[in-house]
């Protein structure tokens, strides 16, 4: 699953991409080695996603004007719809992106650097995470319609996982990483 999320990242237009690691820290980071990703440690994984979420922007360059958010749960999610979401992004003149399908929001989402001080204010523990600050910002958000239910699957139970890793197997037959 994560070999086909990082390799999607990685034939998008991202520049720096970095995973956050925390529990089965070792395990992950070996079998990324030689991804081209970059590793940030989140010793506190347990309180949630948005405690990684700060942990990736506390390590993100200074040149950086936007953060895309991407799920590690979300396997289908293409390079494709990574650089439309982007590529939206760039034209439009708003600091929130989100990939829409069918009228739902889903993932990843963009969001301005501007916001990083408000993300680092909520609490790590909030059942909303960043829905708080993306409802508090309604009006700056840019949906992008997609061609894929991609952005709305992930992994919350067992039989997704057997589901989506049949999707992902054919392509990522081996354990080891391919660039």
């Amino acid at each position: 699953m994560i070999d086909a999320c990082v390799k999607s990242l990685r034939d998008s237009r991202l520049g720096q991409i970095i995973v956050v690691l925390g529990h089965r820290e070792a395990e992950i980071r070996s079998r990324l080695a030689g991804s081209g990703v970059e590793f940030a440690i989140n010793p506190d994984y347990k309180l949630g996603m948005l405690s990684s979420v700060k942990t990736a922007l506390s390590q993100i360059g200074p040149q950086t004007t936007a953060v895309l958010i991407a799920l590690v749960d979300q396997p289908m999610v293409t390079a494709e719809i990574i650089n439309q979401l982007i590529d939206a992004y760039e034209k439009g003149d708003k600091r929130v992106g989100l990939p829409t399908y069918e009228g739902r929001h889903g993932h990843p989402i963009i969001l301005s650097r501007d916001f990083e001080e408000e993300i680092m204010r909520l609490e790590d523990l909030s059942p909303d995470g960043l829905r708080t600050l993306i409802n508090g910002h309604r009006d700056e958000i840019l949906e992008v319609p997609v061609n894929s239910a991609a952005v709305i699957d992930d992994i919350d139970r067992p039989e997704d996982y057997e589901r989506l890793s049949k999707q992902v197997e054919p392509i990522y037959a081996s354990r080891k990483w391919h660039p």
